[in-house]
């Protein structure tokens, strides 16, 4: 028996195992120790990212270079630790699989960046400092942006592939020191990403959108969160604009009391548009912000405005109070025409709030709202204050979809594309499911100054390639309890709610395509009217929200066959900052 023990054969084959053993053990050894080594090659590359970044806003070449070498040593480093066989088929072993996959697709991407993508902006880098992009005594040259587009789009072309591989990874899963850097590289990969696609596009148009071909004139619009909208809020304030060669100007300043309500909309109104908002969305300025795609809403306020003063704009430019305040973060305190100094820290307060109190009559309210647009329209483009902070600022309110553009030109509307500042709703596409979550006010009062509302999307399981999805908003009042001492103004006249009690009008948009399978309130299912906009379905419910009280919605859908993917998530600016444009997890 002991001679059978020791056959030859069995020692071989147990040689064999042991042999295999060691070079997986060998092997997994050397791909943790690669994995550190390609983390901290992340983490660093990261840190020199973000001086790159500084240097070339600050227009400071030398320093530029000498961060663009240290990014690409790091880069490098990063991309040698996590390729080669053994990172490929851990990328197919279980447990471990997506923790190298991830790493290898960021490294990966970071290569691509210093190698392809980054190359020629450097070319250009005298050029892209933040005060060239400033407006200096209302004249920004057109000529700056002709002369880096090519270099921005060369950029743009080579970093497009790194966005769609960093964009489908699945980050969640991930555990252990990997998880944290591997998201922060893919954040700021993708930031880099959405920079890199806006400024390619901004360089195309903006010549022609500053008046090099002849003048330009632009209706901007200042809305209201107060008086809450699906775009944001009212469009109480307007300022009508010129640019001619660069030179911007103030023609007209106004609000919505200067363009009254029309007795027949300004342009011709769809079935399903008057069914979902009224005719008021074409007769009404104030109406106009209904439809939460902006293209439409922009037409519809362009007409308007053309009906009462007889001016075709060129285009529609919607901002609001936040980024008002978030300028003046860069630009500094200005004055207002009653002496007061606004701020960015007060101007939210002033201007959504308390200014409806210090004017208790709309003439003098809107006086000091139309002041106020002229100046900060003045300092912006004096170029006071810090270019770089000004420009920071006016992409922050862009991501939360707070500046808005619409050209009229088709030609250069089609260059906005898909970038959030285009205020795009569209259909549904592909696998992607799109939700819209949007809020009006039906009291014509300032009560959501006092609104805090946050809305989310969990998809449950899968179906039949079909996602079963809960769309959830949570609605808070902070009105005071005793609302008594509220202007009449901030409360409203209309008699639609006891006073100082919110009614709210939520629109839940489904993916094209989807279906809606009920609606609760508080836990409880209640009726709902079911709408059409186009290829969705749309959930109508109207409710009441008293002062201090939190209220639940929750509604059920089913996105159409083939909607797998992760999808995306839109709601309407509020007073408080924050993403209005969010992705949610498939269960598919």
């Amino acid at each position: 028996m002991l001679r059978d023990v020791l056959r030859p054969a069995d020692w071989t084959r147990r040689g064999v195992v042991l042999a295999v053993a060691v070079v997986v053990g060998l092997s997994v050894v050397w791909l943790a120790f690669q994995a550190t080594l390609a983390v901290l090659a992340l983490t660093k590359a990261a840190d020199q990212a973000e001086v790159l970044r500084t240097a070339l806003v600050a227009g400071d070449q030398e320093a530029a270079e000498q961060a663009f070498d240290q990014l690409t040593v790091f880069a490098d480093r990063a991309h040698d630790n996590s390729d080669g066989p053994l990172w490929w088929i851990a990328g197919h072993v279980p447990l471990v699989g997506d923790e190298a996959q991830a790493v290898t697709t960021i490294s990966s991407g970071l290569s691509v960046a210093v190698h392809d993508a980054l190359p020629p902006l450097l070319e250009v880098a005298d050029q892209l400092a933040a005060d060239s992009f400033t407006v200096r005594n209302s004249v920004i040259d057109p000529a700056l942006f002709t002369s880096i587009a090519p270099a921005l789009a060369e950029s743009d072309a080579a970093y497009r592939p790194v966005v769609d591989d960093v964009e489908a990874l699945e980050t969640s899963s991930l555990f252990g020191r990997l998880r944290r850097p591997v998201v922060a590289a893919q954040e700021q990969l993708l930031e880099v990403g959405g920079v890199l696609s806006s400024a390619s596009r901004a360089a195309d148009v903006l010549p022609e959108v500053l008046g090099t071909t002849g003048p330009r004139t632009y209706l901007v619009a200042v809305q209201s969160n107060a008086e809450i909208r699906p775009l944001g809020g009212v469009p109480g304030t307007w300022l009508l604009v010129q640019a001619d060669n660069g030179r911007i100007s103030i023609l007209e300043t106004g609000s919505s009391s200067d363009l009254p309500q029309l007795d027949t909309p300004a342009a011709a109104l769809t079935p399903q548009e008057t069914g979902l908002y009224g005719t008021t969305v074409g007769t009404d300025f104030r109406n106009s912000m209904l439809n939460p795609h902006f293209p439409r809403a922009a037409e519809l306020a362009s007409a308007i405005f053309a009906t009462h003063r007889g001016v075709q704009v060129d285009g529609v430019l919607a901002v609001d109070p936040v980024t008002l305040a978030y300028l003046l973060l860069g630009t500094g305190p200005i004055q207002a025409s009653d002496g007061s100094v606004l701020t960015a820290e007060n101007t939210v307060d002033r201007l959504l709030n308390q200014a409806y109190a210090e004017y208790p009559d709309g003439a003098s309210q809107n006086a000091f709202f139309e002041s106020t647009a002229r100046a900060v329209f003045d300092v912006f483009t004096a170029g006071q204050g810090d270019s770089s902070t000004v420009i920071r600022a006016l992409a922050q309110a862009a991501r939360e979809r707070r500046v808005l553009v619409w050209l009229r030109d088709p030609a250069l509307e089609d260059e906005l594309g898909s970038d959030v500042i285009a205020g795009r709703f569209d259909p549904d596409e592909g696998a992607v499911p799109t939700v819209g979550v949007f809020l009006s006010d039906r009291t014509e009062a300032k009560l959501q100054y006092y609104l805090s509302s946050e809305s989310s999307v969990s998809a449950s399981r899968c179906e039949d390639d079909q996602q079963k999805l809960s769309v959830r908003t949570q609605l808070r009042s902070t009105v005071p309890t005793d609302p008594a001492n509220l202007p009449l103004s901030v409360t409203g006249v209309a008699p639609y709610a006891p006073k100082g009690t919110m009614v709210l009008r939520v629109r839940a948009y489904a993916p094209s395509g989807a279906s809606i399978d009920g609606v609760e309130l508080d836990g409880e299912d209640v009726p709902f009217e079911t709408q059409v906009d186009g290829d969705r379905l749309v959930a109508y419910l109207e409710l009441e929200l008293s002062p201090g009280q939190e209220r639940d919605v929750r509604v059920a859908m089913t996105t159409a066959p083939g909607q797998t993917e992760d999808g995306r998530l839109v709601t309407t600016p509020g007073i408080r900052p924050g993403k209005t444009d969010v992705a949610f997890r498939s269960a598919c």
